[in-house]
């Protein structure tokens, strides 16, 4: 009898296409982020197009090329999408504002939320994360990235890390790695993607109405959210806002019944939950995640924290 090999662990797949047809790229691309009346003009003498993509069920790493100038209307459901331009250029409408991508600079498109796009001898890497699986990390059934905003500098590079370390042991098909090794490495991208790009908060929808007072209070808590971390307080919310300390304050009471305070003291909650459930208990702490989060007395922190979600902070990060 002939020795068998024993079964592959090793559920990644892996695909790569090359072709000058443009009708047949637009038919592959557009299986993916459902191209709609895309619109295609041609910009040499004949049409270029390549793909390259090795994945699973959590996530994928794609690269491609599309070299003609195109326009259409997109749309992806189902996973988060991180995505930068190696060359070319990129201009996406979204809510009614065009982000010029920049080369190097990755951000996440938008998510089940129709888009416009226009790409120019387009060359694109794009990280595809199962939206399932980002949520379960996060623990929260309706979690969603905000569309197409820059990451933090800290949080640059921490993707940058994770896309150097592990690319090549995620693309090498011709080894195989083990199911620890391939969900290890899936947790490294989506936690990388989780502190380096802007969370979409139910704030967006808590401001209601149009106007300078409801634009510069939604400033206000935008630079909350991506501040919260770091040492602020009234003074730079209303300066980023374009309100006076006193201006900020009357605001937030007239349309959230809060304080600069309570605003901030909420957020710097809702963030140290999302770390707490999905850091690894084995190395980190709570201390550490509360200090991280701007709260120096970690008793008055547990009792807040508890007093906010039913639970002790130790409680969330057991649950990981």
């Amino acid at each position: 009898m002939l020795p068998t090999s024993p079964p592959s662990t090793d559920t990644r797949y892996f695909r790569r296409l090359v072709g000058t047809d443009v009708d047949e790229a637009l038919t592959f691309f557009g299986g993916d982020y459902d191209f709609r009346s895309p619109r295609v003009r041609r910009t040499r003498p004949t049409a270029h197009w390549d793909f390259a993509g090795v994945g699973d069920d959590r996530m994928s790493l794609r690269s491609s090329r599309f070299l003609v100038d195109l326009r259409t209307d997109s749309r992806t459901d189902g996973e988060f999408l991180v995505a930068w331009t190696r060359s070319g250029s990129s201009t996406l409408t979204y809510a009614g504002e065009d982000h010029d991508l920049e080369v190097g600079v990755p951000v996440v498109l938008p998510y089940a939320e129709t888009f416009e796009l226009h790409h120019h001898d387009i060359g694109m890497n794009i990280v595809q994360l199962q939206t399932d699986f980002v949520r379960s990390l996060v623990g929260e059934d309706d979690f969603e990235f905000e569309a197409l905003r820059r990451p933090t500098a800290e949080g640059m590079r921490g993707w940058q890390s994770v896309v150097r370390s592990y690319s090549s042991t995620w693309l090498d098909v011709d080894h195989e790695i083990t199911p620890t090794i391939q969900r290890d490495i899936a947790e490294a991208f989506a936690t990388a993607a989780l502190a380096a790009f802007p969370q979409r908060n139910r704030w967006r929808g808590a401001v209601d109405g149009t106007g300078p007072e409801h634009d510069r209070l939604r400033r206000a808590l935008e630079f909350v959210h991506e501040h919260a971390r770091e040492p602020i307080g009234t003074p730079e919310i209303a300066a980023a806002a374009g309100l006076s300390p006193r201006g900020l304050q009357q605001s937030l009471r007239r349309h959230l019944d809060q304080t600069p305070g309570d605003l901030l003291r909420g957020v710097r909650l809702d963030g140290a939950r999302a770390d707490l459930i999905r850091r690894d208990r084995d190395e980190t702490s709570v201390a550490d995640v509360a200090r991280e989060w701007g709260f120096g007395h970690l008793g008055r922190f547990s009792a807040t924290y508890r007093a906010r979600f039913g639970e002790l902070p130790s409680e969330s990060l057991r649950s990981r």
